[in-house]
């Protein structure tokens, strides 16, 4: 039970740390800095693998396999391409420029009819 906690809050980062939003990049920094080294990330994989492998079921044997090989190509897209990283933080932000002014068009588009509603029912 507690192995499974773990699978689930590193899986967790892993997921936020791959979004590479900008609210969740700096605390992600700030607290999980080693993610950021190829080696370190590896090493972080390598325990993933580990957890998923003692539940000692086919899936976490499929598991810590698929997380052996996205390990190895990650750590070899990272340090052969070391620009990799900085073009999907440009990308990232572009993304989100492009979201945000978006949500922004939606609110000013759809704010009456927000505005008419009583609030427990927004």
């Amino acid at each position: 039970m507690v192995l499974g906690g773990y699978g689930i809050c590193f899986g967790t980062l892993v997921c936020c740390l791959e979004v590479n939003l900008s609210f969740l990049r700096r605390p992600i920094a700030s607290n999980f800095g080693f993610l950021y080294n190829p080696f370190l990330r590896l090493m972080f994989y390598a325990l993933c693998a580990m957890v998923a492998w003692s539940f000692e079921t086919l899936l976490g044997v499929i598991a810590a396999g698929a997380l052996g090989l996205l390990a190895l190509v990650n750590t070899y897209v990272l340090c052969r391409y070391p620009g990799y990283r900085a073009a999907l933080k440009e990308i990232s932000d572009e993304e989100e420029k492009m979201m945000k002014r978006e949500g922004r068009k939606q609110i000013w588009k759809n704010g009456a009819a927000f505005a008419s509603l009583p609030w427990w029912e927004v």
